[in-house]
């Protein structure tokens, strides 16, 4: 088995975890939902345009994309979020020539039902302790630099793959 499938992180209030494919079809359906207001595009590539079976399609092959070209000079790990067992959104991390660039990029989006809770800050503060304590090499000094407190997350895998993330954050 593919050794990220093992990777959980838990929070407070959330779980984030790679999602089975049973499990993007729901999240498909939540993106089908509604992110946004119809007439604004929160993301540089407009993929909540399509509707219906289409965005559907394009939102699981997508997934599935990630996962096949993952390698470790390049990666995206499209983390489902659950929150009272329910899911709620996906928050990405993810990096390009991180050996060398020591640098990270997170995204993510919630469903529109669960904006406005703090949900949408607490899952990227995990996918971003994950990042710092597992991939930087001074956790210590980063953490006191971003002033970013870990309490409370629990990671848990048996092994990871080498990895990184999305917002640009510098990691040493």
């Amino acid at each position: 088995a593919w050794p990220l499938l093992d990777l959980q992180i838990r929070t407070g209030q959330l779980e984030l975890r790679l999602p089975t494919d049973t499990e993007l079809t729901s999240l498909a359906a939540l993106a089908r939902a509604g992110i946004h207001p119809p007439e604004e595009m929160p993301f540089g590539v407009p993929w909540t345009d399509a509707s219906g079976v289409d965005l559907e399609r394009a939102f699981l092959q997508y997934h599935w994309r990630c996962r096949g070209q993952w390698r470790p000079e390049e990666w995206r790990l499209e983390l489902g979020v659950w929150a009272e067992g329910q899911p709620v959104g996906i928050q990405m991390i993810g990096a390009t020539d991180f050996a060398m660039l020591r640098t990270v990029t997170t995204g993510s989006w919630l469903g529109r039902a669960f904006q406005g809770r703090g949900i949408g800050k607490e899952m990227r503060a995990a996918v971003l302790a994950l990042a710092v304590q597992r991939l930087a090499p001074n956790p210590k000094t980063v953490l006191e630099t971003l002033d970013l407190d870990t309490d409370g997350f629990a990671l848990q895998a048996r092994r990871l793959l080498s990895m990184a993330a999305t917002r640009s954050l510098a990691l040493g």
